[in-house]
Formats: structure tokens, C-alpha cells, sequence
């Protein structure tokens, strides 16, 4: 049986929930299909359960920290199976009031469940049903990233997702991978009790940012017990027992460590297999992801991609803004609304926080733009030495001559709620003389982007 819908959204996710409202507020016939829970890859299995974690890693290494400043809390072991419930807790809590209830109130959108697959360029097959619309969205994320490594069939491995189900914190950890989620995830292995070893085949950390930040956090990481090896390359991986055994090259030396567990944190892969797109025309990068242009068009006639599926930025907020752009565009043949991820603020859940938005100035030098940077150490704000925090720092980007805040990147606390500050200048154009006569609260680490603005203005004669 072939049933048509107005629209049809693969995928229940923060894109597809984003592109579904929108649709449905303008009187369309809304389905979305799902094989799994609503939510998405963000509430169910990345960002809510892992920064559930992060945070209660963070408050139980502060209260073992308070003994140095004179506060005695008796922080003992960590209970593995409180810390999971509590993070199942914040899952269930965040899908059925984000995302159950808002179906169940919104007119015009349900879900279909079940594996949906297309069989050609307007049809999806989901388990006995036909589903044809002339107007798809593919929003079905991205998973894990596994890598080839002899042996590793072999080997129980973690990933993210499992990760984060384990019923007790592993004594130690080997990590491969120096990103975003090896980090959130090794510091908070580490502050639970688990020895943390970390495989990076590059020569730095966190690549997307500026190396004088990724620095700093090394050291902090190093000084909380965490090993970083740069340079590294597998070569085998064996299950020995209870243990998981490496051999591993760096500097044309070989050597092994093993460790408890084995988790892989390489990077998302589009979670795009077995969903037919050679079906329906749908070109693929050489990374696998769904190939669009600035209007978020696939290949193919008639269907749209959003979120990780399309690769970076592999953040849901950016998913959600690209799903507007893509149902507006959808909805109005005549749309030629647009997707700028210039004014994307990105943030890592460690601690300290890195933050970043908008160019760096090599990033501004290759569009031939004219640019000033400056660097304020943490040291200098005074909220930094209040909290007793004081590794990390703030680089701020202008355009040479006019003061024009191009971009910056922050390694400080909370520096993921401080950057929105950043983001509105960097889209509305102000320049840094503008954040400089800001009254910013005293004592606050929000005052080192006005500190920062204010060495910048003057480096340039400005002030």
C-alpha cells in the first residue's frame, strides 16, 4: 500500500523536530519516521547523557579539589549506578518533555517507527508500507566512527554511545583519539577514578582551535593524571584476558599498553548505510556524508539533507538552524533562504570550556581580510583568580583599521554560555571600541572578552 504525505522528514531528532514544527505550523501533512527513540543521537545517546556525566564529573573533582582551599568535604567513590540512573533520568526527562509532548500537542506531525528505506526518489519503504512524498528531508545524524584495526573484531570496544551504559567505571582507559568527545570523555573518566590514556596520531589537540588554548588544557589534563601520547599509530589491538592489549608506533618506535578497556573516539561517520539513497540519487562526499548546497538541496529532486548527515559543523544547534533554512526552502519553491555557519558558536564540555565563533585570523587572511588578533591570558581577569581557575585564556579576532569583531576562541569557565556575547557581535558587525564601552558585571569571566577587546582597539591606535 502507497500512502502520499505532504512531507516527509527521515529521522526524530533536534533537526527533524525543527524542520517537523515548521512544516506543521504552515498546515502541512507532517510524517516522520523513526527506528528508534525520538530524540535523536543528542537527548538519547550524545550530548544530554554525556554532559549528565561531565557535570557530575565536575562538582566530585571540586569537591576533592576544596580540600586545598581549606574545605574538607570527604569526597568518596564515585557509585557508578546513581551517576547512570540519574543521567537515564535526564534522557527520559528531556525526551518526553522536549519531544513526546511537543508531538503529541502538534497538529499536523506524527511518527511512523521503523527502519525507513528509500526505493526510489520520492518513495520510502518502512517495514510493509509505501511512503511517497514529492518534498524529503534526510535528518538521520550520524553514529560513532569505527576504524580498521586488525584485531579489533576481536575486542569488546567502546564507543560513545556504549560508554556511557557502563554498569562500573573501567580502571583504566586506553583512548584513541585527541577530539572533542576523547576529551569530554577522558577528563570525566579521569575524575571518576579511571587511569586515562589518550592516542592522538597527530601533534596536537583539538586541531579546530587555537594551539596557545590546547595547550594550556594538555597541562591541565597532565596535571589531573591523564596521559597524552602524540604521534601514535596502531598497529594491532588483542583481547589478553581481562585486558585489552595495543601495539602502537610513534617516532618509528614500537612498543605496547594495555589497559582495562579500549574506547574508540575518532569521529562521526553519517548514519546513512542501509538507507537506500543509491535509490533515490543522492549524492555522498568521499567521507560518506550527503552532499548539499547552501540551500541544504541534495542531488536529487525533491529531497533535502540537514544536520550531522551533511557533516560539519557536527553540532545540534546548527542542525536545527540548517532544518529551518531547508523546510523554508521546501515549502517555498520560490525560497532561496540560505545557511551561513559563520555565526555558529561551537563549544567543548570540558573543563575549563573551550568556546569558538566566527574566523581566526589565518582563516581572515585567506578571504583577504586585514586582520589584528589578540591574546588575553586568564591570568589577567580577576573572576579568574576568584574561582581559583586560572589556565586558559582569550583570543579575539578584528578586522585591521575598522575594529570589526571577525571571531573568537575562549578556553575559560562556562566559556559555552560567554560566547554567545562573541556571537551576537560577530553577526551584528560591532566592533571591538563597541564591547570595550560595554559595562560588563565585575568580578566575571565575561569581562575578559571586554579586557580583550580593549587590548585589541588599542594595539590598533583605536582607543
Amino acid at each position: 500500500m502507497t500512502v502520499p504525505h505532504n512531507i516527509v522528514i527521515l529521522g526524530s531528532g533536534t533537526t527533524a523536530f525543527s524542520a517537523g514544527r515548521l512544516a506543521a505550523a504552515e498546515g502541512r501533512q507532517v510524517l516522520m519516521v523513526e527506528q528508534s527513540h525520538l530524540g535523536g543521537t543528542c537527548v538519547n545517546w550524545g550530548c544530554i547523557p554525556s554532559k549528565t556525566l561531565i557535570d557530575k564529573a565536575e562538582m566530585y573533582h571540586a569537591a576533592r579539589r576544596a580540600e586545598s582551599w581549606g574545605l574538607n568535604l570527604n569526597a568518596g567513590a564515585p557509585d557508578c549506578k546513581t551517576l547512570m540512573n540519574l543521567k537515564n533520568d535526564a534522557v527520559r526527562i528531556v525526551r518526553e518533555s522536549h519531544y513526546q509532548q511537543e508531538l503529541d500537542k502538534t497538529q499536523n506531525l506524527r511518527v511512523v517507527r521503523g527502519h525507513g528505506r528509500f526505493i526510489s526518489p520520492h518513495e520510502l519503504q518502512v517495514g510493509a508500507e509505501i511512503i511517497r512524498s514529492d518534498r524529503i528531508l534526510i535528518a538521520v545524524g550520524g553514529t560513532p566512527k569505527i576504524v580498521s584495526i586488525p584485531g579489533l573484531d576481536q575486542v569488546d570496544y567502546l564507543t560513545s554511545y556504549s560508554a556511557l551504559n557502563l554498569s562500573n567505571f573501567p580502571k583504566s582507559l586506553l583512548m584513541l583519539g585527541g577530539g572533542v568527545i576523547s576529551l569530554e570523555m577522558g577528563q570525566m573518566f579521569a575524575r571518576f577514578g579511571t587511569e586515562v590514556t589518550i592516542l592522538e596520531r597527530n601533534e596536537r589537540l583539538l586541531c579546530e582551535f587555537d594551539p596557545r588554548l590546547t595547550e594550556k588544557f594538555r597541562k591541565i589534563l597532565e596535571g589531573e593524571g591523564i596521559r597524552i601520547l602524540f604521534g601514535v599509530k596502531v598497529d594491532q589491538v588483542e583481547q589478553f584476558g581481562s585486558e585489552v592489549c595495543m601495539k602502537l608506533r610513534a617516532k618509528n618506535e614500537t612498543f605496547e599498553m594495555s589497559a582495562e578497556r579500549l574506547m574508540l573516539a575518532v569521529g562521526t561517520k553519517p548514519a546513512t548505510e542501509g538507507i537506500g539513497l543509491e535509490h533515490a540519487g543522492v549524492e555522498l562526499d568521499s567521507n560518506g556524508f550527503i552532499q548539499v548546497d547552501n540551500q541544504l538541496r541534495t542531488s536529487a529532486e525533491g529531497i533535502w539533507a540537514a544536520g550531522d548527515v551533511t557533516g560539519a559543523p557536527l553540532i545540534a544547534p546548527a542542525g536545527a538552524r540548517e532544518a529551518l533554512v531547508a523546510m523554508k526552502n521546501m515549502l517555498d519553491t520560490k525560497s532561496t533562504d540560505t545557511i551561513d555557519h559563520r555565526y555558529s558558536p561551537m563549544a567543548v564540555f570540558v573543563d575549563p570550556e573551550f568556546a569558538t565563533v566566527g574566523l581566526t585570523v589565518e582563516m581572515a587572511k585567506r578571504q583577504g581580510i586585514d586582520a589584528v588578533e589578540t591574546f588575553l591570558d586568564l591570568k589577567r581577569i580577576p573572576k579568574a583568580h576568584v574561582m581559583g581557575d586560572r589556565q586558559g585564556g582569550i583570543i579575539l579576532c578584528a578586522e585591521h583599521g575598522t575594529g570589526k569583531i571577525l571571531g573568537v576562541q575562549m578556553l575559560a569557565p562556562r566559556a559555552a554560555d560567554i560566547i554567545h556575547e562573541a556571537t551576537l557581535a560577530v553577526r551584528f558587525g560591532l566592533t571591538v571600541c563597541d564591547l570595550e564601552e560595554t559595562i560588563h558585571v565585575y568580578p566575571s569571566i565575561s569581562d575578559g572578552l571586554r579586557l580583550a577587546a580593549r587590548k585589541n582597539a588599542r594595539s590598533q591606535g583605536l582607543l
